[in-house]
């Protein structure tokens, strides 16, 4: 896309959330030319759409994003690598949103991720990162699945980004992120003071065989207050070609009481890797404990979806959920989910 094109575009998309958030100011971006050296940005923009089956009740998330990375280097070496993604994000007639959202019809400004890894100390074994990034644990802490339908494990916890601080590199045989955070999730809130220590070790990811053991504990923010939470889990990945099999189990407890987890994922990729198709079974149990005896309660779900992406940075997406058990508080309807994203 020559420069001249790409600028009309970025105006054009910019005009476009003006209307969509006519209460924020947006300013033109010719290029990103200002970041300076070994730097990249990117526009981010999607529409979404989720029906309930069994009611037929529609629902639609709009995101507006800009992502941008930058290296910060001397003479000799690099010292950081910076990575900012505000987003605004915009729901409609949606049930049960995250509670940061005042309700389902709410827009907020967010940050995806914003953080500065120092790696200037050690050539890369240990750096210090500080501010919102992916909470270091299991699967969903490998691959980014921001932005898209395609999601792991995270809601198993409640939680997958926070903010805070770790220490994390990759050695010769193994790579790790101890962090500490506040446990309050996508915004930074003292109330009910919640907090959170994680992290992950695992063999280098370039492999085709990649195992991690992860740990967290501490009180994470809810909508009704804090939960506190303690985790232990194994994750493993196994790529084969164009295969891809992935699989998690963790246990522990959850306000007092037993839980244990387990994901299995099948992911197939074609030869130029811009099609892929996935399957996903998940499984929680819950062991609650009362005066007299014990309950055991479990939930398990299935899911499918495919993803294609263009040469040109759009993404199209589909994605059917349905349950294959419940527990009595919990309720997954099935649900098919379509995307439409682009990335400039």
């Amino acid at each position: 896309m020559s420069s001249m094109k790409k600028s009309y575009l970025i105006r054009l998309i910019i005009a476009t959330c003006g209307f969509l958030f006519p209460h924020l100011a947006f300013s033109s971006l010719n290029d990103w030319g200002f970041l300076g050296e070994n730097s990249r940005g990117s526009i981010d923009l999607s529409s979404r759409v989720s029906s309930n089956l069994d009611t037929q009740e529609y629902s639609f998330l709009h995101v507006f994003g800009i992502d941008i990375h930058k290296v910060f280097s001397s003479d000799t070496s690099d010292i950081g690598t910076l990575i900012l993604q505000p987003y605004i994000v915009k729901l409609n007639n949606v049930n049960n949103p995250n509670f940061i959202f005042d309700d389902g019809n709410d827009t907020k400004l967010t940050w995806r991720i914003a953080n500065f890894n120092y790696t200037a100390l050690n050539q890369g074994k240990f750096n210090i990162r500080l501010g919102h990034f992916e909470v270091p644990f299991g699967l969903e802490y490998q691959i980014d699945t921001n932005g898209t339908l395609h999601q792991l494990t995270a809601a198993q916890r409640g939680i997958k980004t926070d903010w805070g601080f770790s220490f994390n590199g990759i050695m010769p045989r193994f790579e790790y992120e101890i962090a500490l955070t506040r446990g309050s999730g996508v915004d930074f809130s003292r109330r009910d003071n919640p907090h959170l220590f994680s992290g992950r070790i695992g063999t280098l990811s370039n492999k085709n065989i990649v195992t991690g053991l992860s740990w967290l504990t501490g009180e994470i923010l809810a909508a009704n207050g804090v939960v506190e939470q303690t985790k232990v889990g194994i994750d493993a990945s196994y790529y084969y070609y164009q295969w891809q099999l992935m699989a998690e189990s963790s246990i522990g407890k959850m306000v007092g009481n037993n839980t244990m987890n387990g994901f299995v994922e099948l992911l197939w990729r074609n030869a130029r890797e811009n099609l892929s198709i996935y399957t996903q079974v998940g499984y929680q149990r819950a062991e609650i404990d009362h005066e007299v005896s014990s309950q055991r309660d479990s939930t398990s779900y299935w899911t499918t979806g495919v993803q294609w992406l263009s040469e040109d940075g759009f993404d199209i997406s589909a994605q059917y959920k349905q349950k294959l058990k419940q527990a009595e508080n919990v309720n997954i309807a099935p649900s098919l989910s379509l995307q439409l994203r682009y990335r400039m």
